[in-house]
Protein backbone atom coordinates (compact mmCIF):
# COMPACT_ATOMS: atom_id res chain seq x y z
CA UNK A 1 0.00 0.00 0.00
CA UNK A 2 2.64 2.42 0.65
CA UNK A 3 4.31 2.01 -2.76
CA UNK A 4 1.25 2.69 -4.50
CA UNK A 5 0.87 5.63 -2.29
CA UNK A 6 4.25 6.58 -3.15
CA UNK A 7 4.61 5.72 -6.47
CA UNK A 8 0.79 6.88 -7.89
CA UNK A 9 1.09 10.10 -10.36
CA UNK A 10 3.77 7.84 -11.69
CA UNK A 11 1.47 4.99 -12.50
CA UNK A 12 -1.31 7.14 -13.59
CA UNK A 13 1.32 8.70 -15.94
CA UNK A 14 2.52 6.00 -17.71
CA UNK A 15 -1.40 4.79 -18.10
CA UNK A 16 -2.08 7.85 -19.36
CA UNK A 17 0.63 7.67 -21.93
CA UNK A 18 -0.06 4.71 -22.95
CA UNK A 19 -3.91 5.67 -23.79
CA UNK A 20 -2.17 8.97 -25.29
CA UNK A 21 0.08 6.72 -27.61
CA UNK A 22 -3.00 4.15 -29.06
CA UNK A 23 -4.90 7.06 -29.60
CA UNK A 24 -1.89 9.04 -31.95
CA UNK A 25 -1.86 5.09 -33.90
CA UNK A 26 -5.50 5.06 -34.45
CA UNK A 27 -5.44 8.66 -35.71
CA UNK A 28 -3.02 7.87 -38.01
CA UNK A 29 -3.93 4.47 -39.09
CA UNK A 30 -7.43 6.64 -39.83
CA UNK A 31 -5.39 9.37 -41.47
CA UNK A 32 -4.02 6.31 -43.69
CA UNK A 33 -7.61 4.56 -44.89
CA UNK A 34 -8.80 8.05 -45.56
CA UNK A 35 -6.38 8.59 -48.25
CA UNK A 36 -7.93 5.98 -50.07
CA UNK A 37 -10.21 6.70 -52.65
CA UNK A 38 -14.08 5.47 -51.75
CA UNK A 39 -15.11 3.06 -54.64
CA UNK A 40 -18.11 5.37 -56.61
CA UNK A 41 -20.35 1.94 -57.02
CA UNK A 42 -20.28 2.93 -53.02
CA UNK A 43 -21.33 6.32 -53.36
CA UNK A 44 -24.55 8.20 -53.86
CA UNK A 45 -25.93 11.80 -53.66
CA UNK A 46 -28.58 13.15 -51.30
CA UNK A 47 -31.37 14.65 -53.70
CA UNK A 48 -35.01 16.04 -53.80
CA UNK A 49 -37.86 13.94 -55.21
CA UNK A 50 -40.99 12.31 -54.71
CA UNK A 51 -41.48 9.12 -52.29
CA UNK A 52 -44.15 6.61 -52.95
CA UNK A 53 -45.44 3.53 -50.74
CA UNK A 54 -47.48 1.26 -52.99
CA UNK A 55 -49.21 -2.23 -52.45
CA UNK A 56 -48.89 -4.79 -54.98
CA UNK A 57 -50.45 -8.18 -55.30
CA UNK A 58 -51.53 -10.90 -57.77
CA UNK A 59 -54.71 -12.16 -58.04
CA UNK A 60 -57.44 -14.25 -60.21
CA UNK A 61 -60.39 -12.21 -62.15
CA UNK A 62 -63.36 -13.75 -61.56
CA UNK A 63 -67.28 -13.48 -62.02
CA UNK A 64 -68.87 -11.36 -59.12
CA UNK A 65 -71.87 -13.72 -59.39
CA UNK A 66 -71.59 -17.31 -60.17
CA UNK A 67 -73.74 -20.64 -58.87
CA UNK A 68 -72.24 -24.31 -59.36
CA UNK A 69 -75.28 -26.43 -60.77
CA UNK A 70 -75.97 -29.97 -59.49
CA UNK A 71 -78.87 -32.39 -60.19
CA UNK A 72 -81.80 -32.47 -57.36
CA UNK A 73 -81.45 -35.96 -58.21
CA UNK A 74 -78.99 -38.76 -58.86
CA UNK A 75 -79.17 -40.54 -62.08
CA UNK A 76 -77.25 -40.18 -65.88
CA UNK A 77 -77.08 -37.84 -67.97
CA UNK A 78 -79.08 -38.35 -70.74
CA UNK A 79 -79.48 -35.13 -72.68
CA UNK A 80 -76.92 -32.21 -72.03
CA UNK A 81 -78.66 -28.88 -74.04
CA UNK A 82 -75.08 -26.47 -73.76
CA UNK A 83 -71.99 -26.47 -73.93
CA UNK A 84 -68.66 -24.21 -72.59
CA UNK A 85 -69.52 -20.73 -73.86
CA UNK A 86 -72.95 -21.16 -74.13
CA UNK A 87 -74.89 -17.99 -73.00
CA UNK A 88 -78.29 -19.12 -71.06
CA UNK A 89 -81.39 -17.39 -69.46
CA UNK A 90 -82.22 -18.15 -66.02
CA UNK A 91 -85.07 -21.38 -65.90
CA UNK A 92 -83.59 -22.33 -69.44
CA UNK A 93 -82.76 -25.70 -69.47
CA UNK A 94 -78.90 -26.91 -68.89
CA UNK A 95 -79.50 -30.65 -68.92
CA UNK A 96 -81.65 -33.81 -68.35
CA UNK A 97 -81.00 -36.37 -65.62
CA UNK A 98 -82.47 -40.16 -65.58
CA UNK A 99 -83.21 -41.07 -62.12
CA UNK A 100 -81.88 -44.36 -61.03
CA UNK A 101 -79.11 -46.56 -61.44
CA UNK A 102 -80.33 -48.86 -64.83
CA UNK A 103 -83.10 -47.88 -67.46
CA UNK A 104 -85.66 -50.63 -65.05
CA UNK A 105 -86.13 -48.09 -62.98
CA UNK A 106 -88.62 -45.92 -64.30
CA UNK A 107 -88.54 -42.36 -62.98
CA UNK A 108 -89.53 -39.65 -64.84
CA UNK A 109 -86.68 -37.74 -66.25
CA UNK A 110 -85.39 -34.67 -63.98
CA UNK A 111 -84.44 -31.52 -66.13
CA UNK A 112 -81.37 -29.22 -64.61
CA UNK A 113 -82.33 -25.71 -64.97
CA UNK A 114 -80.30 -22.47 -65.13
CA UNK A 115 -80.38 -20.63 -61.52
CA UNK A 116 -78.81 -17.11 -63.15
CA UNK A 117 -78.42 -15.96 -66.66
CA UNK A 118 -75.15 -16.11 -67.47
CA UNK A 119 -72.53 -18.04 -69.59
CA UNK A 120 -71.73 -22.03 -68.91
CA UNK A 121 -68.38 -22.36 -67.58
CA UNK A 122 -66.45 -25.52 -66.28
CA UNK A 123 -66.66 -26.19 -62.69
CA UNK A 124 -63.45 -25.23 -60.49
CA UNK A 125 -63.69 -26.77 -56.86
CA UNK A 126 -61.43 -24.52 -54.54
CA UNK A 127 -59.34 -26.79 -51.91
CA UNK A 128 -58.78 -24.75 -48.37
CA UNK A 129 -55.07 -24.31 -48.91
CA UNK A 130 -56.20 -22.20 -51.82
CA UNK A 131 -55.36 -24.42 -54.98
CA UNK A 132 -57.92 -25.32 -57.17
CA UNK A 133 -58.87 -28.32 -59.81
CA UNK A 134 -61.21 -27.82 -62.99
CA UNK A 135 -63.56 -30.04 -64.27
CA UNK A 136 -64.89 -31.18 -67.32
CA UNK A 137 -68.58 -30.52 -68.33
CA UNK A 138 -70.72 -33.38 -67.63
CA UNK A 139 -71.50 -36.00 -70.71
CA UNK A 140 -73.99 -38.12 -71.56
CA UNK A 141 -73.74 -41.25 -69.96
CA UNK A 142 -72.38 -39.94 -67.11
CA UNK A 143 -73.96 -40.74 -63.18
CA UNK A 144 -73.81 -37.47 -61.28
CA UNK A 145 -74.92 -37.69 -57.49
CA UNK A 146 -77.96 -35.57 -56.29
CA UNK A 147 -78.02 -32.82 -54.09
CA UNK A 148 -80.81 -34.57 -52.40
CA UNK A 149 -78.56 -37.89 -51.96
CA UNK A 150 -75.61 -36.42 -50.83
CA UNK A 151 -73.68 -33.96 -49.10
CA UNK A 152 -70.78 -33.82 -51.47
CA UNK A 153 -72.70 -33.94 -55.02
CA UNK A 154 -71.78 -34.01 -58.59
CA UNK A 155 -71.23 -30.99 -59.83
CA UNK A 156 -72.29 -30.84 -63.80
CA UNK A 157 -71.29 -27.27 -64.68
CA UNK A 158 -70.88 -23.50 -63.26
CA UNK A 159 -72.94 -20.67 -64.48
CA UNK A 160 -71.25 -17.37 -64.20
CA UNK A 161 -72.82 -13.44 -65.08
CA UNK A 162 -69.76 -11.69 -66.45
CA UNK A 163 -71.23 -8.59 -66.44
CA UNK A 164 -69.57 -7.93 -63.29
CA UNK A 165 -66.02 -9.52 -62.34
CA UNK A 166 -63.82 -8.89 -59.35
CA UNK A 167 -60.39 -9.85 -58.75
CA UNK A 168 -59.44 -12.15 -55.41
CA UNK A 169 -56.93 -12.60 -53.72
CA UNK A 170 -55.35 -13.71 -50.49
CA UNK A 171 -53.18 -11.47 -48.84
CA UNK A 172 -51.14 -11.89 -45.95
CA UNK A 173 -51.61 -10.34 -42.04
CA UNK A 174 -48.65 -8.61 -42.10
CA UNK A 175 -50.45 -6.89 -45.68
CA UNK A 176 -53.72 -6.54 -44.97
CA UNK A 177 -53.72 -3.84 -42.31
CA UNK A 178 -52.97 -1.32 -45.61
CA UNK A 179 -56.32 -2.50 -47.08
CA UNK A 180 -59.53 -0.57 -46.34
CA UNK A 181 -62.84 -1.21 -48.17
CA UNK A 182 -63.51 1.12 -51.08
CA UNK A 183 -60.01 2.05 -51.02
CA UNK A 184 -59.07 2.63 -54.84
CA UNK A 185 -56.91 0.62 -56.65
CA UNK A 186 -55.86 -0.59 -60.52
CA UNK A 187 -56.06 -3.86 -62.17
CA UNK A 188 -53.69 -4.72 -65.10
CA UNK A 189 -53.21 -8.38 -67.05
CA UNK A 190 -50.20 -9.57 -68.92
CA UNK A 191 -52.33 -10.19 -71.55
CA UNK A 192 -52.98 -6.46 -71.51
CA UNK A 193 -49.17 -4.56 -71.39
CA UNK A 194 -49.92 -0.94 -70.75
CA UNK A 195 -53.57 -1.24 -69.91
CA UNK A 196 -55.28 -0.86 -66.75
CA UNK A 197 -58.71 -0.92 -65.24
CA UNK A 198 -59.85 1.22 -62.16
CA UNK A 199 -61.26 -0.43 -59.32
CA UNK A 200 -61.87 -0.58 -55.37
CA UNK A 201 -61.26 -2.96 -53.14
CA UNK A 202 -65.12 -4.10 -51.93
CA UNK A 203 -64.01 -7.18 -49.62
CA UNK A 204 -61.84 -7.90 -47.24
CA UNK A 205 -62.50 -11.41 -44.92
CA UNK A 206 -62.82 -11.27 -41.37
CA UNK A 207 -61.46 -14.09 -40.65
CA UNK A 208 -58.07 -15.97 -41.31
CA UNK A 209 -57.44 -19.07 -42.97
CA UNK A 210 -54.25 -21.27 -43.64
CA UNK A 211 -52.77 -21.20 -47.35
CA UNK A 212 -51.13 -24.10 -49.31
CA UNK A 213 -48.14 -22.94 -46.97
CA UNK A 214 -49.80 -22.77 -44.20
CA UNK A 215 -49.27 -19.15 -43.38
CA UNK A 216 -52.38 -17.54 -42.33
CA UNK A 217 -53.92 -15.30 -45.03
CA UNK A 218 -57.15 -12.71 -45.52
CA UNK A 219 -59.58 -13.48 -48.72
CA UNK A 220 -59.87 -10.05 -50.40
CA UNK A 221 -62.44 -9.12 -53.30
CA UNK A 222 -61.47 -5.97 -55.66
CA UNK A 223 -64.54 -5.32 -57.66
CA UNK A 224 -63.38 -3.23 -61.15
CA UNK A 225 -65.85 -0.32 -61.72
CA UNK A 226 -66.63 -0.67 -65.06
CA UNK A 227 -67.28 -4.32 -67.12
CA UNK A 228 -64.41 -4.79 -69.56
CA UNK A 229 -64.89 -7.63 -71.92
CA UNK A 230 -61.11 -8.16 -72.78
CA UNK A 231 -61.10 -9.58 -69.24
CA UNK A 232 -61.77 -13.46 -68.63
CA UNK A 233 -62.37 -15.71 -65.52
CA UNK A 234 -59.27 -17.23 -64.90
CA UNK A 235 -56.80 -14.19 -65.90
CA UNK A 236 -54.00 -13.21 -63.08
CA UNK A 237 -54.08 -10.30 -62.30
CA UNK A 238 -51.94 -7.24 -60.10
CA UNK A 239 -53.80 -4.92 -58.23
CA UNK A 240 -51.67 -1.81 -57.65
CA UNK A 241 -52.74 0.71 -54.68
CA UNK A 242 -51.43 4.46 -53.95
CA UNK A 243 -50.81 3.91 -49.96
CA UNK A 244 -49.02 6.70 -49.29
CA UNK A 245 -46.82 9.71 -51.23
CA UNK A 246 -44.42 12.76 -50.50
CA UNK A 247 -43.64 15.18 -53.16
CA UNK A 248 -40.12 17.37 -53.30
CA UNK A 249 -38.67 15.58 -50.45
CA UNK A 250 -35.12 15.22 -49.40
CA UNK A 251 -34.47 11.74 -49.68
CA UNK A 252 -31.31 9.16 -49.93
CA UNK A 253 -30.73 5.55 -50.36
CA UNK A 254 -32.08 3.49 -47.91
CA UNK A 255 -28.75 1.81 -47.54
CA UNK A 256 -27.16 4.57 -46.73
CA UNK A 257 -28.97 4.82 -43.44
CA UNK A 258 -27.44 3.12 -40.33
CA UNK A 259 -28.85 2.26 -37.33
CA UNK A 260 -27.09 1.34 -33.83
CA UNK A 261 -28.16 1.60 -30.11
CA UNK A 262 -31.51 3.85 -31.29
CA UNK A 263 -29.01 6.33 -33.22
CA UNK A 264 -30.11 6.45 -37.06
CA UNK A 265 -27.06 7.77 -38.96
CA UNK A 266 -25.35 8.15 -42.58
CA UNK A 267 -21.32 8.47 -43.23
CA UNK A 268 -20.94 11.95 -45.47
CA UNK A 269 -18.61 12.27 -47.38
CA UNK A 270 -15.68 15.35 -47.45
CA UNK A 271 -12.97 16.87 -48.72
CA UNK A 272 -10.64 14.61 -49.94
CA UNK A 273 -13.26 12.18 -49.71
CA UNK A 274 -12.65 11.34 -46.18
CA UNK A 275 -16.08 10.55 -44.48
CA UNK A 276 -18.06 11.73 -41.19
CA UNK A 277 -20.62 10.18 -39.32
CA UNK A 278 -23.64 12.63 -39.02
CA UNK A 279 -26.89 11.94 -37.27
CA UNK A 280 -30.10 12.18 -39.14
CA UNK A 281 -33.55 11.87 -38.67
CA UNK A 282 -36.01 10.34 -41.27
CA UNK A 283 -39.87 10.22 -42.10
CA UNK A 284 -41.14 8.01 -45.50
CA UNK A 285 -39.84 4.92 -46.44
CA UNK A 286 -40.09 2.78 -49.14
CA UNK A 287 -38.07 -0.31 -50.28
CA UNK A 288 -35.30 1.65 -51.68
CA UNK A 289 -35.03 4.58 -50.52
CA UNK A 290 -35.66 6.87 -47.17
CA UNK A 291 -36.82 10.59 -46.19
CA UNK A 292 -34.34 12.46 -44.31
CA UNK A 293 -36.27 14.94 -42.30
CA UNK A 294 -32.60 16.64 -40.77
CA UNK A 295 -29.01 15.99 -40.79
CA UNK A 296 -28.49 16.38 -44.43
CA UNK A 297 -28.58 18.45 -47.78
CA UNK A 298 -29.27 17.76 -51.12
CA UNK A 299 -26.31 17.19 -53.12
CA UNK A 300 -24.28 16.19 -50.08
CA UNK A 301 -22.43 12.51 -50.98
CA UNK A 302 -23.31 9.43 -48.68
CA UNK A 303 -21.87 5.98 -48.30
CA UNK A 304 -24.01 3.03 -49.09
CA UNK A 305 -21.67 1.00 -46.85
CA UNK A 306 -19.55 1.00 -43.38
CA UNK A 307 -16.61 2.96 -43.70
CA UNK A 308 -13.71 0.49 -42.89
CA UNK A 309 -12.31 3.08 -39.95
CA UNK A 310 -16.07 3.21 -38.68
CA UNK A 311 -14.80 0.75 -35.91
CA UNK A 312 -11.93 2.45 -34.77
CA UNK A 313 -13.84 5.93 -33.85
CA UNK A 314 -14.26 5.03 -30.38
CA UNK A 315 -10.17 4.07 -29.96
CA UNK A 316 -9.72 7.66 -31.16
CA UNK A 317 -12.38 8.57 -28.58
CA UNK A 318 -10.37 7.41 -26.03
CA UNK A 319 -7.51 8.30 -26.95
CA UNK A 320 -8.51 12.11 -27.08
CA UNK A 321 -9.77 11.21 -23.65
CA UNK A 322 -6.46 10.46 -22.62
CA UNK A 323 -4.83 12.72 -23.60
CA UNK A 324 -6.91 15.43 -22.11
CA UNK A 325 -6.04 13.39 -18.23
CA UNK A 326 -2.26 13.70 -19.13
CA UNK A 327 -2.63 17.38 -19.17
CA UNK A 328 -4.57 17.20 -16.22
CA UNK A 329 -2.38 15.39 -14.32
CA UNK A 330 0.51 16.89 -15.35
CA UNK A 331 -0.92 20.30 -14.61
CA UNK A 332 -1.44 19.02 -11.23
Amino acid sequence: MTFLKTHWGKLLLAVLAAALAGGFYVYKRKAKDSAKPEDDATVASVSRGALEIRFTETGEIAAKNSVDVASKVSGRVIKLSVQEGSKVLSGQELAVIQPGRSETEKYLPSPVLAPIAGIVMRYVKETSGGSSTTSDLAKIGDYVTGLFDSTNPTYLLTVADLRELIVRMRISEMDVLKLKEKMPVTVSVDALPGSTVAAHVSLISPQAERDSSGLKVFRVEVSLDKPDARLKPGMTARVDALLEKKDSVVKMPLAALFEEAGETFAYVQGLLKKSRKTSVRVGLRTELEVEVAEGLQEGEKVLLEKPKDADLDKDAEVGKKGRRLLRRAGAG
